[in-house]
């Protein structure tokens, strides 16, 4: 199950009618939908989308190392070799929710 799936679980929980296993059902108009749709695209980002960019962004770093002395395999692996020099983990998520921020704006304008 998806972080977004598990959000929503817990946002509307699923109801089943009283000692069945069917599935409540209730009406809704598009207007319902359409402020539904806004709200999710104005929430915040979720931690898990603040690290996955500040992961691709150490990732894209050319200095992330700070002596380029380090091969890393991949993404995760150079994030936790990151996460060895005091600062940098908070310095990538710093700038992660800036990118975030400027997006979320530029779509709300």
């Amino acid at each position: 199950m998806s972080i977004a799936d598990d959000e929503a679980e817990k946002a509307y929980p699923t109801r089943h009618w009283e000692e069945t296993h069917l599935k409540e059902q209730f009406y809704c108009d598009t207007d319902d939908l359409q402020e539904a749709y806004l709200r999710g695209r104005n929430a915040p980002p979720a931690d898990a989308e603040i690290e996955a960019v500040a992961k691709r962004l150490c990732w894209n770093s050319c200095e992330w190392d700070g002596v380029d002395s380090y091969a890393a395999k991949d993404e995760e692996d150079a994030w936790n070799y990151a996460g060895e020099i005091p600062g940098f983990h908070e310095g990538y998520i710093r700038q992660a929710k800036e990118m975030l921020e400027i997006a979320r704006k530029a779509v709300n304008e």
